[in-house]
């Protein structure tokens, strides 16, 4: 079961991009997903396509962060230049490990408590950048360990990625917001063989991401796929997500976004508030995952203390005489 769920996180992070040429890899920082359920017909297929999921419901929430890796994961991840993590409303966190050279992009391992992947052996390039439709499909070898309840266990498969569809994405997600909009998607599969002590095991996974031709941006994203060791497991799973788009979303004023910034992110004990100019800070408001302020301030501090707060996502929102600016911050 655990082998399962980190492959479903793993996989479901490997490829996401748009029709315009797709020219980043990774989700904004600090992106909020809604983990939804219902119907998602996702056969249609080619230019001009058309999906549409209605009547989504949401199940909880997640946010992707991004952080270099430390000295610890570089030991173990050789050659990795960026670290995402996908947090719950838990505090649960996985790790994917990520090499970028140039234009290059590769998958060198991913871990959670229970489990670590890693593609020390071969690892998962997915593509050069910038990707467009049409172009020929990108076949992989991968290779690698999969390290779990003091088991280890190697691995081999192949990893496929193509741009094969775009066209228009409808969806709206109850008490959370819609989309529609031109969006091109990336369709990835990886498929491995593996060995737990004594008893071989397939996994099959496919990965459907998409994203806003406009911007870039990843406006949903799906993982569908099985596990299979004979005489000791067999399943299936499905994820789905959705980007939120209602008011929790970043500020819409840019060029003052710009221009505060909060740290350290996640935080502890305390939040500090960096002004990029002279303006002064007027007001501030912390509100949590369900719009309730937990916490106000007047006191014109760049210095908030956030010790009280349980952990979880929280957004502040800072009021100063040029504007007001919303951001999103994990406590821990």
């Amino acid at each position: 079961m655990k082998i399962k769920l980190l492959l479903l996180f793993c996989l479901s992070t490997v490829l996401i991009q748009a029709q315009a040429p797709v020219t980043n890899y990774f989700s904004a920082p600090l992106s909020e997903y809604a983990i939804v359920s219902g119907t998602t017909d996702q056969t249609a297929t080619g230019a001009n396509a058309t999906w549409n999921f209605s009547g989504l419901t949401s199940t909880e929430n997640n946010i992707d962060t991004y952080t270099a890796p430390t000295a610890g994961q570089l030991a173990d991840y050789p050659g990795t230049t960026q670290v995402f993590t996908i947090t719950d409303e838990a505090m649960n966190a996985t790790d994917a490990f990520f090499k970028v050279v140039g234009s290059d992009l590769s998958l060198t391992g991913a871990s959670n408590p229970q489990f670590v992947l890693d593609y020390n052996t071969d690892n998962a390039f997915i593509g050069t950048y910038p990707l467009t439709f049409g172009t020929a499909a990108t076949v992989d070898n991968i290779a690698g360990q999969i390290m779990a309840q003091g088991q280890t266990a190697n691995y081999t498969g192949t990893i496929t990625t193509e741009v094969d569809a775009h066209g228009t994405l409808t969806f709206d997600v109850v008490g959370q917001g819609t989309y529609s909009g031109s969006v091109t998607r990336i369709k990835t599969v990886q498929q491995i063989g593996f060995t737990i002590v004594i008893f071989p095991g397939t996994a099959s996974i496919t990965t459907y991401n998409y994203y806003k031709d406009s911007d870039g941006a990843l406006v949903f994203r799906t993982t569908d796929g099985g596990v299979d060791v004979p005489g000791v497991l067999t399943d299936t799973f499905s994820s789905a997500e959705a980007l939120i788009t209602n008011t929790l979303s970043i500020d819409d004023n840019q060029l003052l976004a710009n221009e505060i910034t909060i740290y350290p992110n996640p935080a502890q004990n305390v939040l500090n508030i960096q002004l990029a100019n002279s303006n002064a800070i007027e007001f501030v408001r912390i509100l949590d995952i369900n719009g309730r302020t937990v916490l106000t301030t007047n006191d014109n501090s760049n210095v908030i203390d956030v010790n009280s707060l349980q952990a979880g996502f929280y957004i502040v929102t800072v009021s100063t005489q040029a504007g007001t600016v919303t951001k999103k911050f994990i406590k821990e």
